[in-house]
């Protein structure tokens, strides 16, 4: 990833809603900004040429929702061509959307959107999600069962057009056409944490359900954030032009946090998929894979690696993070253990902190598993964690000690999937072939530069536990970098 300092503003947002994801809260608000990374038009581009045959400039034009009404009212009240532009525009092939392709691979499971195209839905079905589209009113009553995301579609899809919100009529019986969507949007903006991503915030409809929030709700509105682009003096062609510009965003940024809405201002739009990889990151930084595997301690004495790995276990469950392990013997039963403790010490929900995945071996052999579906599965344990910690790792074969295959295939799923790896070089074998290895590309992992001598040499259990958890922190606090 690019390395970029974003400032205080965006970095309290990046920590803010990796916090709502983890949490279970997270919603997006998608605009058209959205859809043009994936090469649909915005609105202005949508109604250009409805603009031309009422001999109007859409450039000049800001009042958008008057200018589709202007052209259905010299129609006759036909919007038959507004619903051919419609069609014309969102019916294409479109490539990638860099945004939607971070944000299907995290757990929000609530979108809406004024947005007729199908970005949000394509990119998280082509990321395994099962996605309930609702579209109309009707379709708020059925649930598509199994699923992991729902999009609200309140202003209309391609498939209808003829439906779809875009003239002063449409606004002006919003609150009738639409009003259980509206229930809908109220109580996600209560219980949700929003971030709008592409849109104006020049709804009408939209600014009244959030004023409707703040009445019932006053001083304790729930925050969501807005991301927009800071004004540049290039984009004006003179400094008092410029200098009233930054008075009126400045005033518009105030007026937003009456509606429990703080502006979030970044250099770029472009900027965007950078900040949410790196919260994407920073989510999947408190989630653990532990790969390691022992059938012989070495150099360790048994009660110090029992010790560290079962601290370990445990300090990482009261910390707050969430560990997986394939459960391997040696290793993994240890620091379960810990992490078991904790669990029941702290009251937690085990299924939040702790998953086992374990291949299912006969007679101690994995020979059986169709190779395709064995990838499969050691891939998905890879991928659902953000730092894979290497200890240990030797096995027999032929009745002769030697570095784990099995780890080292860990090894080198964790890069495939860009991971933060964490081995932990002083426990030896295939942790300590990984250490050496990463040492002779450390370009590729900068984040474990200051740590390298202690990573090979420090054995006392304690103080391995807080050098892991050092490393951690040395990378939260540097996520815009690693």
């Amino acid at each position: 990833m690019t390395i970029r300092y974003f400032g205080k503003q965006v970095q309290h947002f990046i920590t803010e809603y990796a916090q709502a994801i983890s949490s279970g809260t997270a919603a997006i608000f998608a605009g058209a900004g959205l859809s043009c990374n994936s090469g649909f038009v915005n609105w202005k581009e949508l109604l250009r040429n409805i603009a031309e045959e009422v001999n109007l400039d859409v450039d000049k034009e800001t009042d958008l929702i008057s200018l589709a009404q202007y052209y259905k009212n010299e129609m006759g009240g036909n919007r038959s061509k507004l619903n051919n532009e419609i069609l014309s525009h969102f019916t294409k092939s479109v490539g990638n959307n860099k945004c939607m392709d971070i944000l299907a691979t995290l757990p929000i499971d609530t979108y809406w959107t004024t947005n007729y195209d199908h970005t949000i839905e394509d990119s998280l079905r082509q990321h395994g999600k099962v996605v309930d589209v609702k579209i109309s009113q009707a379709n708020l009553a059925d649930n598509l069962p199994k699923h992991n995301a729902v999009v609200y579609k309140f202003h209309g899809d391609i498939s209808s057009p003829a439906d779809a919100i875009l003239t002063k009529d449409d606004y002006e019986l919003f609150d009738i056409t639409h009003k259980l969507f509206i229930t809908s949007l109220q109580g996600c903006l209560v219980s949700k944490t929003f971030v709008f991503i592409g849109y104006g915030l020049t709804d009408p409809n939209l600014l009244q359900i959030l004023s409707k929030i703040r009445i019932l709700l006053g001083e304790n509105c729930r925050m969501h954030y807005f991301l927009t682009k800071k004004i540049s003096k290039k984009d004006f062609k003179t400094l008092q032009e410029y200098d009233y510009a930054c008075v009126k965003r400045e005033l518009i940024l105030k007026d937003l946090q009456r509606y429990g809405i703080r502006g979030v201002e970044i250099q770029s739009y472009e900027d965007i998929p950078h900040i949410f990889e790196c919260i994407r990151k920073l989510y999947f930084l408190n989630k653990i894979f532990i790969a390691g595997s022992c059938r012989n301690y070495g150099n360790w004495n048994y009660k110090d690696a029992y010790d560290f790995m079962y601290n370990l276990g445990y300090q990482l469950i009261k910390r707050g993070f969430h560990i997986s392990t394939g459960l391997i013997e040696g290793v993994g039963p240890q620091v379960v253990n810990g992490a078991l403790t904790a669990i029941e010490e702290y009251q937690l929900n085990i299924d939040s902190t702790l998953t086992i995945k374990t291949l299912p071996l006969i007679q101690g052999s994995d020979k059986h598993i169709k190779p395709t579906a064995k990838k499969k599965f050691q891939n998905n344990m890879i991928s659902e964690a953000g730092v894979i910690l290497f200890l240990f790792g030797n096995q027999y074969y032929d009745n002769v000690l030697e570095i784990s295959r099995g780890v080292m295939h860990d090894y080198e799923r964790a890069k495939e999937h860009n991971k933060y790896i964490i081995p932990i070089g002083s426990t030896g074998y295939a942790s300590e072939y990984i250490l050496n290895d990463i040492e002779k590309n450390i370009d590729k992992f900068p984040y474990l530069i200051p740590f390298l001598s202690n990573l090979k040499i420090e054995t006392e259990p304690s103080r391995l536990v807080i050098l892991i958890f050092e490393i951690i922190e040395y990378i939260r606090n540097n996520i815009e970098s690693f």
